[in-house]
């Protein structure tokens, strides 16, 4: 049995059929558990078997673009691809009521400054009202120093530092707890 760099090598050279064929067998398990494990069965819009039967592809393109300089072994590779497309597909799916989290939290209630437009400052002080029910404190300071700070958005670099953690640890925090509060908008219906 061959190993996966040598495989995709000859798939990055001569486009060798039995090479793609043979690592699209070996990785099928690893695409299809990730779509089950990302992808709810009754989301309206969202065909699972759809993106399952793309497999091949997302595989065969996997291959085009794995790097063996970077450590990592292909399985994990075709997972995080394969992850990331489901995250995607179902983020672009999920819509949400107009006056939910969904208009505040988007690139349109902010102009090229980064300034919070008027119109939208109530239902920041909706979310944040939702924020104060999450136990984690760090939620709501991050949030409030982020989005309650006048008319500009606070950087993440000066929330890092007010509450010393790391920047991408304020962003992680940010979005893990963002995707809490769409789901309590969801359920509330706003």
């Amino acid at each position: 049995m061959e190993e996966d760099i040598y495989l995709i090598k000859k798939v990055k050279e001569y486009k060798d059929n039995d090479s793609i064929k043979e690592l699209i067998q070996r990785h099928s398990g690893i695409y299809v558990d990730m779509v089950n494990k990302y992808i709810p069965d009754s989301i309206e819009g969202i065909n699972k078997n759809d993106i399952i039967q793309d497999k091949s592809f997302c595989i065969y393109d996997a291959a085009i673009n794995f790097d063996e300089n970077k450590n990592t072994k292909f399985s994990t590779y075709v997972g995080n691809l394969a992850r990331w497309k489901c995250l995607n597909i179902y983020n672009k799916k999920i819509k949400f009521p107009q006056s939910c989290i969904s208009e505040v939290f988007n690139e349109k209630i902010f102009d090229s400054q980064d300034t919070i437009e008027i119109e939208h400052k109530e239902s920041i002080k909706e979310i944040l009202s939702i924020i104060d029910k999450i136990s984690d404190r760090r939620v709501k300071k991050i949030f409030k120093m982020r989005y309650n700070s006048g008319n500009k958005l606070t950087s993440w670099e000066k929330i890092a530092k007010r509450l010393d953690l790391s920047i991408q640890g304020c962003i992680n925090i940010h979005n893990k707890h963002l995707i809490e509060i769409r789901k309590i908008c969801i359920a509330k219906q706003y």
